[in-house]
Protein backbone atom coordinates (compact mmCIF):
# COMPACT_ATOMS: atom_id res chain seq x y z
CA UNK A 1 0.00 0.00 0.00
CA UNK A 2 1.40 3.39 -0.97
CA UNK A 3 -0.53 5.42 1.56
CA UNK A 4 1.59 7.22 4.14
CA UNK A 5 4.79 6.81 2.17
CA UNK A 6 8.19 7.16 3.79
CA UNK A 7 11.28 8.70 2.30
CA UNK A 8 13.32 5.81 0.90
CA UNK A 9 14.56 6.98 -2.48
CA UNK A 10 16.57 3.74 -2.86
CA UNK A 11 13.36 1.71 -3.18
CA UNK A 12 11.66 2.26 -6.57
CA UNK A 13 7.91 2.21 -6.34
CA UNK A 14 7.74 -0.59 -8.90
CA UNK A 15 9.60 -2.81 -6.40
CA UNK A 16 6.84 -2.40 -3.81
CA UNK A 17 4.37 -5.24 -3.45
CA UNK A 18 0.81 -3.92 -3.29
CA UNK A 19 -1.47 -6.66 -2.01
CA UNK A 20 -4.60 -4.91 -3.25
CA UNK A 21 -3.34 -5.01 -6.84
CA UNK A 22 -3.10 -8.80 -6.60
CA UNK A 23 -6.71 -8.66 -5.42
CA UNK A 24 -7.69 -6.43 -8.32
CA UNK A 25 -6.15 -8.93 -10.75
CA UNK A 26 -8.20 -11.64 -9.09
CA UNK A 27 -11.35 -9.52 -9.35
CA UNK A 28 -10.68 -8.81 -13.04
CA UNK A 29 -10.33 -12.46 -14.00
CA UNK A 30 -13.28 -13.43 -11.78
CA UNK A 31 -15.47 -10.96 -13.69
CA UNK A 32 -14.40 -12.47 -17.01
CA UNK A 33 -14.94 -16.04 -15.81
CA UNK A 34 -18.42 -15.26 -14.50
CA UNK A 35 -19.40 -13.87 -17.88
CA UNK A 36 -17.93 -16.66 -20.00
CA UNK A 37 -19.06 -19.52 -17.75
CA UNK A 38 -22.52 -18.20 -16.86
CA UNK A 39 -23.81 -14.95 -18.31
CA UNK A 40 -22.90 -15.49 -21.94
CA UNK A 41 -24.39 -19.00 -21.97
CA UNK A 42 -27.78 -18.53 -20.33
CA UNK A 43 -30.83 -18.89 -22.59
CA UNK A 44 -32.88 -15.72 -22.89
CA UNK A 45 -36.17 -17.49 -22.22
CA UNK A 46 -37.43 -15.88 -19.01
CA UNK A 47 -37.29 -12.45 -17.42
CA UNK A 48 -35.14 -13.81 -14.59
CA UNK A 49 -32.58 -15.35 -16.94
CA UNK A 50 -32.45 -12.17 -18.98
CA UNK A 51 -31.88 -10.18 -15.79
CA UNK A 52 -29.07 -12.48 -14.64
CA UNK A 53 -27.38 -12.41 -18.03
CA UNK A 54 -27.86 -8.64 -18.31
CA UNK A 55 -26.15 -8.20 -14.93
CA UNK A 56 -23.32 -10.70 -15.32
CA UNK A 57 -22.41 -9.13 -18.66
CA UNK A 58 -20.56 -6.59 -16.53
CA UNK A 59 -17.95 -9.33 -16.30
CA UNK A 60 -16.79 -8.38 -19.78
CA UNK A 61 -15.37 -5.22 -18.25
CA UNK A 62 -12.70 -7.23 -16.46
CA UNK A 63 -10.56 -6.65 -19.55
CA UNK A 64 -10.88 -2.88 -19.07
CA UNK A 65 -9.63 -3.33 -15.50
CA UNK A 66 -6.69 -5.40 -16.74
CA UNK A 67 -5.73 -2.59 -19.13
CA UNK A 68 -5.73 0.03 -16.35
CA UNK A 69 -3.64 -2.22 -14.10
CA UNK A 70 -1.16 -2.97 -16.88
CA UNK A 71 -0.75 0.72 -17.68
CA UNK A 72 -0.14 1.51 -14.00
CA UNK A 73 2.37 -1.27 -13.42
CA UNK A 74 4.28 -1.18 -16.71
CA UNK A 75 4.58 2.61 -17.03
CA UNK A 76 5.66 2.65 -13.39
CA UNK A 77 8.43 0.14 -14.05
CA UNK A 78 9.58 1.97 -17.16
CA UNK A 79 9.69 5.36 -15.45
CA UNK A 80 11.54 3.97 -12.43
CA UNK A 81 14.16 2.21 -14.56
CA UNK A 82 14.58 4.41 -17.62
CA UNK A 83 18.07 5.56 -16.54
CA UNK A 84 19.42 2.00 -16.26
CA UNK A 85 22.08 1.01 -18.79
CA UNK A 86 20.31 -2.33 -19.34
CA UNK A 87 16.82 -0.77 -19.37
CA UNK A 88 15.62 -2.45 -22.58
CA UNK A 89 17.42 -5.75 -22.05
CA UNK A 90 16.03 -6.42 -18.57
CA UNK A 91 12.54 -5.13 -19.32
CA UNK A 92 12.04 -7.27 -22.43
CA UNK A 93 13.69 -10.32 -20.83
CA UNK A 94 11.36 -10.11 -17.81
CA UNK A 95 8.33 -9.58 -20.03
CA UNK A 96 9.26 -12.59 -22.15
CA UNK A 97 9.70 -14.80 -19.08
CA UNK A 98 6.32 -13.70 -17.74
CA UNK A 99 4.19 -13.68 -20.89
CA UNK A 100 5.56 -16.20 -23.36
CA UNK A 101 5.58 -19.59 -21.52
CA UNK A 102 1.84 -19.74 -20.63
CA UNK A 103 0.99 -18.24 -24.01
CA UNK A 104 3.18 -20.77 -25.87
CA UNK A 105 1.59 -23.65 -23.95
CA UNK A 106 -1.87 -22.40 -24.93
CA UNK A 107 -0.92 -22.18 -28.61
CA UNK A 108 0.70 -25.63 -28.64
CA UNK A 109 -2.39 -27.26 -27.13
CA UNK A 110 -4.69 -25.21 -29.37
CA UNK A 111 -2.79 -26.15 -32.55
CA UNK A 112 -2.68 -29.84 -31.57
CA UNK A 113 -6.44 -29.89 -30.98
CA UNK A 114 -6.99 -28.00 -34.23
CA UNK A 115 -5.02 -30.70 -36.06
CA UNK A 116 -6.86 -33.56 -34.36
CA UNK A 117 -10.43 -32.28 -34.28
CA UNK A 118 -12.73 -31.27 -37.13
CA UNK A 119 -12.86 -27.53 -37.81
CA UNK A 120 -15.66 -25.78 -35.96
CA UNK A 121 -16.51 -22.98 -33.59
CA UNK A 122 -13.68 -23.66 -31.12
CA UNK A 123 -10.78 -24.91 -33.22
CA UNK A 124 -9.73 -24.06 -36.77
CA UNK A 125 -7.40 -22.13 -39.05
CA UNK A 126 -9.47 -19.00 -39.55
CA UNK A 127 -6.58 -17.02 -38.07
CA UNK A 128 -3.14 -18.18 -39.33
CA UNK A 129 -0.60 -19.58 -36.88
CA UNK A 130 1.92 -16.82 -37.57
CA UNK A 131 -0.60 -14.18 -36.47
CA UNK A 132 -0.90 -15.79 -33.04
CA UNK A 133 2.87 -16.24 -32.90
CA UNK A 134 3.50 -12.54 -33.62
CA UNK A 135 0.70 -11.17 -31.39
CA UNK A 136 -1.12 -9.65 -34.36
CA UNK A 137 -4.32 -11.69 -34.15
CA UNK A 138 -6.34 -8.66 -33.08
CA UNK A 139 -5.82 -7.20 -36.56
CA UNK A 140 -6.93 -10.48 -38.16
CA UNK A 141 -10.08 -10.39 -36.05
CA UNK A 142 -10.84 -6.99 -37.57
CA UNK A 143 -10.25 -8.41 -41.04
CA UNK A 144 -12.57 -11.37 -40.39
CA UNK A 145 -15.11 -9.28 -38.45
CA UNK A 146 -15.44 -12.17 -35.97
CA UNK A 147 -13.49 -13.69 -33.09
CA UNK A 148 -11.98 -16.53 -35.06
CA UNK A 149 -11.65 -19.89 -33.26
CA UNK A 150 -13.30 -19.68 -29.85
CA UNK A 151 -10.56 -21.70 -28.15
CA UNK A 152 -8.07 -18.85 -28.54
CA UNK A 153 -10.46 -15.91 -28.85
CA UNK A 154 -9.39 -14.02 -25.71
CA UNK A 155 -5.81 -13.64 -26.91
CA UNK A 156 -6.73 -10.41 -28.72
CA UNK A 157 -6.20 -8.49 -25.47
CA UNK A 158 -2.81 -10.13 -24.93
CA UNK A 159 -1.88 -8.96 -28.44
CA UNK A 160 -2.79 -5.38 -27.53
CA UNK A 161 -0.71 -5.53 -24.37
CA UNK A 162 2.29 -7.00 -26.19
CA UNK A 163 2.15 -4.22 -28.78
CA UNK A 164 1.96 -1.75 -25.88
CA UNK A 165 5.03 -3.40 -24.28
CA UNK A 166 7.00 -2.96 -27.52
CA UNK A 167 6.16 0.69 -28.19
CA UNK A 168 5.93 2.35 -24.79
CA UNK A 169 9.41 1.48 -23.48
CA UNK A 170 10.79 3.50 -26.38
CA UNK A 171 8.39 6.37 -25.69
CA UNK A 172 9.25 6.49 -21.98
CA UNK A 173 12.98 6.31 -22.74
CA UNK A 174 12.96 9.09 -25.32
CA UNK A 175 10.41 11.54 -23.90
CA UNK A 176 11.47 13.75 -20.97
CA UNK A 177 9.70 12.89 -17.71
CA UNK A 178 7.88 16.23 -17.54
CA UNK A 179 6.27 15.59 -20.95
CA UNK A 180 5.03 12.05 -20.29
CA UNK A 181 1.87 12.99 -18.40
CA UNK A 182 0.52 15.36 -21.09
CA UNK A 183 1.56 12.89 -23.77
CA UNK A 184 -0.46 10.12 -22.13
CA UNK A 185 -3.43 12.48 -21.90
CA UNK A 186 -3.16 13.18 -25.64
CA UNK A 187 -2.78 9.50 -26.59
CA UNK A 188 -5.64 8.40 -24.34
CA UNK A 189 -7.95 11.17 -25.54
CA UNK A 190 -7.04 10.45 -29.16
CA UNK A 191 -7.87 6.77 -28.61
CA UNK A 192 -11.30 7.65 -27.18
CA UNK A 193 -12.14 9.95 -30.09
CA UNK A 194 -10.81 7.54 -32.72
CA UNK A 195 -12.85 4.68 -31.24
CA UNK A 196 -16.05 6.69 -31.50
CA UNK A 197 -15.18 7.85 -35.01
CA UNK A 198 -14.43 4.29 -36.12
CA UNK A 199 -17.82 3.04 -34.97
CA UNK A 200 -19.57 6.08 -36.47
CA UNK A 201 -17.93 5.60 -39.88
CA UNK A 202 -17.80 1.79 -39.98
CA UNK A 203 -20.67 0.46 -37.83
CA UNK A 204 -20.75 -2.75 -39.88
CA UNK A 205 -17.45 -3.84 -38.28
CA UNK A 206 -18.21 -3.86 -34.57
CA UNK A 207 -14.96 -5.69 -33.79
CA UNK A 208 -12.62 -2.94 -34.97
CA UNK A 209 -13.27 -0.44 -32.15
CA UNK A 210 -13.14 -3.29 -29.63
CA UNK A 211 -9.83 -4.96 -30.57
CA UNK A 212 -7.78 -2.38 -32.52
CA UNK A 213 -4.76 -1.44 -30.44
CA UNK A 214 -4.83 2.30 -31.04
CA UNK A 215 -8.56 2.37 -30.19
CA UNK A 216 -8.06 0.73 -26.77
CA UNK A 217 -5.16 2.76 -25.37
CA UNK A 218 -7.20 4.94 -23.00
CA UNK A 219 -7.18 2.39 -20.17
CA UNK A 220 -3.46 1.76 -20.51
CA UNK A 221 -2.75 5.50 -20.62
CA UNK A 222 -4.99 6.21 -17.62
CA UNK A 223 -3.13 3.60 -15.58
CA UNK A 224 0.15 5.13 -16.72
CA UNK A 225 -0.99 8.61 -15.68
CA UNK A 226 -1.82 7.29 -12.23
CA UNK A 227 1.66 5.71 -12.02
CA UNK A 228 3.20 9.08 -12.85
CA UNK A 229 0.98 10.84 -10.30
CA UNK A 230 2.22 8.48 -7.60
CA UNK A 231 5.78 9.47 -8.45
CA UNK A 232 5.20 13.21 -8.44
CA UNK A 233 5.53 14.75 -4.97
CA UNK A 234 2.93 17.47 -5.52
CA UNK A 235 0.35 15.23 -7.19
CA UNK A 236 0.83 12.51 -4.58
CA UNK A 237 0.30 14.95 -1.71
CA UNK A 238 -2.81 16.24 -3.47
CA UNK A 239 -4.18 12.71 -3.84
CA UNK A 240 -3.57 11.97 -0.17
CA UNK A 241 -5.15 15.27 0.90
CA UNK A 242 -8.28 14.51 -1.14
CA UNK A 243 -8.48 10.75 -0.62
CA UNK A 244 -11.90 10.94 0.98
CA UNK A 245 -13.13 12.83 -2.07
CA UNK A 246 -11.57 10.21 -4.35
CA UNK A 247 -13.46 7.51 -2.49
CA UNK A 248 -16.77 9.37 -2.78
CA UNK A 249 -16.31 10.05 -6.49
CA UNK A 250 -15.40 6.40 -7.02
CA UNK A 251 -18.57 5.38 -5.20
CA UNK A 252 -20.62 7.74 -7.36
CA UNK A 253 -19.21 6.23 -10.56
CA UNK A 254 -19.83 2.71 -9.22
CA UNK A 255 -23.44 3.65 -8.42
CA UNK A 256 -23.89 4.40 -12.14
CA UNK A 257 -23.20 0.75 -13.09
CA UNK A 258 -26.94 -0.23 -13.26
CA UNK A 259 -27.60 2.63 -15.71
CA UNK A 260 -24.59 1.54 -17.76
CA UNK A 261 -25.97 -2.01 -17.91
CA UNK A 262 -29.40 -0.78 -19.05
CA UNK A 263 -27.80 1.30 -21.80
CA UNK A 264 -25.62 -1.66 -22.79
CA UNK A 265 -28.72 -3.86 -23.12
CA UNK A 266 -30.58 -1.45 -25.39
CA UNK A 267 -27.67 -0.33 -27.55
CA UNK A 268 -24.41 -2.27 -27.05
CA UNK A 269 -22.30 -0.68 -29.78
CA UNK A 270 -23.37 2.89 -29.18
CA UNK A 271 -22.93 2.49 -25.44
CA UNK A 272 -19.50 0.88 -25.46
CA UNK A 273 -17.84 2.76 -28.28
CA UNK A 274 -19.19 6.26 -27.71
CA UNK A 275 -18.83 6.42 -23.94
CA UNK A 276 -18.87 2.98 -22.23
CA UNK A 277 -15.18 2.12 -22.41
CA UNK A 278 -14.34 5.67 -21.32
CA UNK A 279 -16.67 5.35 -18.34
CA UNK A 280 -15.03 2.04 -17.38
CA UNK A 281 -11.54 3.54 -17.70
CA UNK A 282 -12.49 6.34 -15.31
CA UNK A 283 -14.27 3.95 -12.93
CA UNK A 284 -11.36 1.53 -12.67
CA UNK A 285 -8.77 4.32 -12.50
CA UNK A 286 -10.68 5.85 -9.59
CA UNK A 287 -10.89 2.42 -7.96
CA UNK A 288 -7.12 2.01 -8.24
CA UNK A 289 -6.49 5.54 -6.93
CA UNK A 290 -8.82 4.84 -4.01
CA UNK A 291 -7.01 1.70 -2.89
CA UNK A 292 -3.61 3.38 -3.27
CA UNK A 293 -4.61 6.20 -0.94
CA UNK A 294 -7.03 4.48 1.46
CA UNK A 295 -5.49 1.41 3.03
CA UNK A 296 -8.18 1.25 5.72
CA UNK A 297 -11.16 1.30 3.38
CA UNK A 298 -13.52 -1.66 3.12
CA UNK A 299 -12.61 -1.97 -0.55
CA UNK A 300 -8.91 -2.32 0.27
CA UNK A 301 -9.68 -4.87 2.97
CA UNK A 302 -11.80 -6.90 0.55
CA UNK A 303 -9.05 -6.88 -2.07
CA UNK A 304 -6.56 -8.23 0.47
CA UNK A 305 -8.64 -11.38 0.92
CA UNK A 306 -6.60 -14.52 0.32
CA UNK A 307 -9.11 -15.86 -2.19
CA UNK A 308 -8.79 -12.86 -4.50
CA UNK A 309 -5.01 -12.64 -4.14
CA UNK A 310 -4.63 -16.34 -4.93
CA UNK A 311 -6.83 -15.92 -7.98
CA UNK A 312 -4.79 -12.87 -8.95
CA UNK A 313 -1.59 -14.93 -8.94
CA UNK A 314 -3.00 -17.30 -11.60
CA UNK A 315 -5.15 -14.71 -13.37
CA UNK A 316 -3.05 -14.51 -16.55
CA UNK A 317 -3.07 -18.23 -17.29
CA UNK A 318 -6.68 -18.68 -16.20
CA UNK A 319 -7.70 -15.88 -18.55
CA UNK A 320 -5.76 -17.44 -21.42
CA UNK A 321 -6.90 -21.05 -21.18
CA UNK A 322 -10.49 -21.01 -19.95
CA UNK A 323 -12.11 -20.68 -23.43
CA UNK A 324 -10.03 -23.62 -24.65
CA UNK A 325 -11.19 -25.88 -21.81
CA UNK A 326 -14.81 -24.79 -22.26
CA UNK A 327 -14.52 -25.55 -25.96
CA UNK A 328 -12.87 -28.91 -25.39
CA UNK A 329 -15.53 -29.99 -22.90
CA UNK A 330 -18.40 -29.20 -25.24
CA UNK A 331 -16.61 -30.51 -28.34
CA UNK A 332 -16.22 -33.91 -26.69
CA UNK A 333 -20.02 -34.19 -26.31
CA UNK A 334 -20.62 -32.72 -29.77
CA UNK A 335 -22.45 -29.50 -28.96
CA UNK A 336 -22.00 -25.75 -28.73
CA UNK A 337 -21.45 -24.19 -25.31
CA UNK A 338 -24.67 -23.32 -23.50
CA UNK A 339 -26.22 -23.48 -20.04
CA UNK A 340 -29.63 -25.04 -20.50
CA UNK A 341 -29.43 -28.25 -18.49
CA UNK A 342 -27.69 -29.96 -15.59
CA UNK A 343 -25.40 -31.74 -18.03
CA UNK A 344 -24.33 -28.35 -19.41
CA UNK A 345 -23.71 -27.12 -15.87
CA UNK A 346 -21.61 -30.23 -15.15
CA UNK A 347 -19.46 -29.61 -18.23
CA UNK A 348 -18.93 -25.98 -17.23
CA UNK A 349 -18.03 -26.87 -13.65
CA UNK A 350 -15.57 -29.43 -15.00
CA UNK A 351 -14.06 -26.88 -17.38
CA UNK A 352 -13.75 -24.37 -14.53
CA UNK A 353 -12.02 -26.87 -12.25
CA UNK A 354 -9.60 -27.89 -15.00
CA UNK A 355 -8.90 -24.22 -15.73
CA UNK A 356 -8.10 -23.43 -12.10
CA UNK A 357 -6.06 -26.59 -11.50
CA UNK A 358 -4.08 -26.15 -14.71
CA UNK A 359 -3.43 -22.48 -13.93
CA UNK A 360 -2.31 -23.25 -10.38
CA UNK A 361 -0.02 -26.05 -11.55
CA UNK A 362 1.41 -23.81 -14.26
CA UNK A 363 2.12 -21.09 -11.72
CA UNK A 364 3.77 -23.42 -9.19
CA UNK A 365 5.78 -25.55 -11.60
CA UNK A 366 6.71 -23.06 -14.30
CA UNK A 367 5.71 -19.42 -13.89
CA UNK A 368 6.94 -18.81 -10.34
CA UNK A 369 10.36 -20.26 -11.22
CA UNK A 370 10.62 -18.10 -14.34
CA UNK A 371 9.55 -15.05 -12.33
CA UNK A 372 12.38 -15.76 -9.92
CA UNK A 373 14.83 -15.95 -12.83
CA UNK A 374 13.46 -12.65 -14.13
CA UNK A 375 13.97 -10.96 -10.78
CA UNK A 376 17.59 -12.08 -10.77
CA UNK A 377 18.03 -10.02 -13.93
CA UNK A 378 18.60 -6.78 -12.08
CA UNK A 379 18.51 -3.31 -13.55
CA UNK A 380 21.81 -1.50 -13.31
CA UNK A 381 22.22 1.14 -10.61
CA UNK A 382 20.73 4.53 -11.32
CA UNK A 383 23.02 6.91 -13.03
CA UNK A 384 23.71 10.45 -11.97
CA UNK A 385 22.75 13.66 -13.64
CA UNK A 386 19.63 14.93 -15.37
CA UNK A 387 18.04 11.56 -16.21
CA UNK A 388 18.21 10.30 -12.63
CA UNK A 389 17.00 13.62 -11.30
CA UNK A 390 14.15 13.49 -13.77
CA UNK A 391 12.71 10.55 -11.85
CA UNK A 392 12.44 12.36 -8.53
CA UNK A 393 9.22 12.00 -6.61
CA UNK A 394 7.78 10.42 -3.50
CA UNK A 395 8.81 6.91 -2.61
CA UNK A 396 7.21 4.36 -0.38
CA UNK A 397 8.09 1.30 1.58
CA UNK A 398 5.86 -1.71 1.93
CA UNK A 399 6.38 -5.25 3.14
CA UNK A 400 6.58 -7.81 0.40
CA UNK A 401 8.62 -8.73 -2.59
CA UNK A 402 8.91 -7.25 -6.02
CA UNK A 403 5.77 -6.93 -8.09
CA UNK A 404 5.04 -9.83 -10.41
CA UNK A 405 5.30 -7.81 -13.54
Amino acid sequence: MLEGSHSRSDVPRSDIRIAEIDGLRGLAVLLVLLWHFIGALLPQTTVLLKLVSGTVIFGRTGVDLFFVLSGFLIIGILVDRRDADNYFHVFFARRALRILPPYAMLLIVFWILTALLPAGYYFGHQIPWWSYATFTQNWYIIKLNNWGPGGASVTWSVAIEEQFYIIFPVIVYLIPRRHLFPLLICIGTGSILARAACFLLYPQNAFAPYVATFLRLDGLCAGGMLALACRDAHLWRTMIAHRSTLMKVNGTFAAFIPFFLVALHWSPGTTMYYWGHTYLTVLYSLTLATILTNSNSRLSAALRLGFLRALGAISYTAYLVHPLFIGLAFTVVGKREELKSMSDAFLLVLAMLVTLLYSKASYILIESKLLAIGHRLEYSARGSGSRAADLSGPSAVSKGSQLQR
